[in-house]
């Protein structure tokens, strides 16, 4: 009976573990930053230097462009330094592959190490299950390929060094220096760990205090000295601690500003800008019933933590996959102190064997369907997401047909222009956001804002977002469709409609334009694309992704929107209304669709008259 007890565990947890990793190789890599994370790794390998000022976008090239922040920008310059090295060699070794593979281990290895940690507390099997099942649907949202799958990695990675020296393993504390030492130069994250070990440190020295603790004098001293150490490590490395200072400081807050991984979680499923991740929710659920079960019986630490990191999940959604790993190890182990406490008063030990049973075949089988769940089997495909996120189409365009000039670009694809074009071409900004005015300036383009405060413009006088372009000598313009939530860029809809810019080249995530200019006579000649076609790209996509999203009011705006532009009144009131019983705000919609019914009403009158 036990054997077969155990192998159902062990065929549980393999499949268990085969379709996370099969779930996280199965996705394009997609990520916008990783392509100036390589290309920063590039840089670095081919110059022998760590970039002291922006090497990529044009903008910073000009004195009237200062960075009012040169501290921030210093810090992203040259915080990731050897992942970016690392991910560069790896790329241009194996290419989409090997950083895909990369992705799945280090996730995988997320897992790997809650699992670890949670049997080394002796919590029962199908307790781990469900708290993995739980920290793998919060991770799935975080599968970028960035040098932050580092941090995620290592946040359980220093809590269980830690946790390991508490219950009498001392070697295991002596890595946490070199580990703090190769973080620091990884990713701005390792303040995470920092926060980490600053709790340890207090939550020990409270149970000193109160005589509480279980290490020795001579172990309280090794405690105290290795993780002293490990802080100190930290600071070596190009920015010191400057990580620190900007990302506690609420100087730097704006820069957060439409960054959806910056909003609150509720936010976004208020706005229903993103679906409910039922991984997280579950685990911030958990976490007050928990403390308020097991209260003072928890260890003082570990409330902390768990207190600590609730609180940023709730702030921003980029920290609920910290919060998770964390949680998932904590809470698994008080919840299963309080269910073998449950079960063990209210029924016999036999039949406390039964149900420890019956949950072991119930683990199995939630293993297969979850497998059979994530994995669509149709193999893994190791590629760049060119229908998602990645502008392979439209660069390769600008790049074989040689057009000469400036490129203004979104930030979105700043990144991978610079990796495809740089040094031959400069993008006009990327995602890693360096300078304040010039992401200004992107915003007021991208939005086609005809003043800055929204003032009438003097008669004759050129809207700001032409003045900007005409300031930067812009010659190509390539943009993505749509925003990051969803909603149609209002510059794809303007210039598709102007006479100064002429869409020359679009697929189902971009647009290139060129000015409507002589050196460009001949491209615009053979390429030339129709107003009309650009429309129908956009409500051709705006369909498929409001299809497949059916929360998210955004699309169907896209629809609406476009299709006011095209002059089709009927089919924009329609996908304004679809709008309408799908999003939260209904005011505004409901003064748009009373302002397209009176421009129908016209219509008729007109025709009539």
């Amino acid at each position: 009976m036990k054997i077969i007890k155990k192998l159902i565990i062990i065929i549980s947890f393999i499949t268990l573990f085969s379709g996370t990793f099969y779930a996280f190789a199965s996705r394009y890599l997609f990520d916008y930053d990783f392509w100036w994370h390589i290309s920063t790794g590039r840089y670095i390998v081919e110059t022998k230097t760590i970039p002291e000022t922006d090497p990529f976008n044009y903008p910073s090239e000009l004195a009237e462009n200062k960075n009012l922040f040169p501290e921030r920008e210093k810090l992203i310059l040259k915080q990731y330094w050897l992942a970016q090295i690392f991910m560069y060699l790896i790329y241009s070794s194996f290419g989409p592959q090997g950083i895909i593979l990369l992705r799945a281990i280090l996730l995988t290895g997320l897992l790997l190490l809650v699992f670890y940690r949670l049997r080394k507390w002796d919590v029962s099997f199908y307790i781990c299950f469900t708290l993995l099942v739980f920290l793998f649907m919060t991770a799935i949202r975080h599968i970028g390929e960035r040098p932050v799958l580092f941090t995620i990695l290592f946040t359980p990675l220093t809590f269980i060094l830690l946790e390991s020296f508490k219950e009498k393993h001392k070697k295991s504390l002596f890595f946490l220096p070199l580990l703090m030492l190769l973080w620091s130069n990884i990713h701005g994250g390792f303040i995470i760990g920092i926060i980490v070990i600053i709790v340890f440190m207090i939550g020990e020295g409270l149970k000193i205090i109160l005589k509480k603790s279980p290490l020795e004098r001579r172990e309280i001293l090794l405690f105290y000295v290795l993780t002293t150490l490990a802080v100190g490590f930290s600071y070596i490395n190009p920015t010191g601690w400057d990580a620190f200072s900007i990302a506690l400081s609420p100087e730097y807050k704006f820069m957060e500003e439409g960054i959806q991984e910056y909003a609150s979680l509720f936010y976004l499923y208020k706005e229903k800008l993103a679906p409910v991740n039922y991984g997280t929710v579950s685990l911030l659920i958990l976490s007050p019933i928990v403390l308020i079960f097991r209260n003072i019986r928890m260890d003082i630490t570990h409330i902390l933590l768990v207190s600590g990191f609730f609180v940023m999940a709730l702030q921003s959604g980029r920290y609920d996959i910290y919060y998770a790993a964390i949680a998932a190890m904590v809470l698994g182990k008080e919840t299963n102190t309080l269910l073998q406490n449950l079960f063990k008063k209210r029924f016999s030990e036999k039949t406390y064997s039964r149900l420890q049973a019956a949950f072991n075949i119930a683990t199995l089988l939630s293993a297969i369907i979850f497998f059979t769940g994530f994995s669509n089997f149709t193999g893994l495909k190791f590629d760049i997401a060119t229908g998602y996120s990645v502008p392979k189409a439209a660069v390769d365009f600008i790049e074989k047909n040689k057009i000469d000039g400036k490129i203004f670009n979104d930030g979105a694809f700043g990144g991978y222009i610079t990796w495809r074009l740089y040094p031959g071409k400069k993008t006009f900004a990327d995602t890693r956001w360096l300078n304040y005015t010039t992401k200004l300036e992107l915003y007021w383009v991208l939005n086609c804002m005809e003043s800055v405060k929204g003032h009438k413009l003097e008669k004759g006088k050129s809207p700001l977002w032409e003045r900007i372009l005409d300031h930067y000598d812009a010659n190509i313009i390539i943009t993505e469709i749509f925003d990051v939530y969803g909603q149609v860029v209002n510059m794809v809809l303007t210039l598709a409609d102007s006479e100064r810019w002429v869409p020359v080249f679009s697929d189902s995530i971009s647009v290139v334009f060129i000015k409507n200019s002589d050196q460009n006579r001949d491209i615009i000649a053979k390429f030339r694309q129709t107003k009309e076609n650009i429309f129908n790209m956009v409500i051709y996509k705006a369909c498929i992704y409001a299809k497949s999203d059916k929360e998210n009011p955004k699309y169907l705006l896209s629809i609406a929107r476009a299709f006011h532009k095209m002059g089709s009144l009927q089919e924009a009131r329609t996908a304004y209304q679809y709008a309408l019983a799908r999003s939260p705000n209904k005011e505004p919609l409901q003064k748009k669709i009373e302002e397209i019914e009176a421009e129908l009403t016209g219509q008729k009158k007109n025709e009539r008259d």
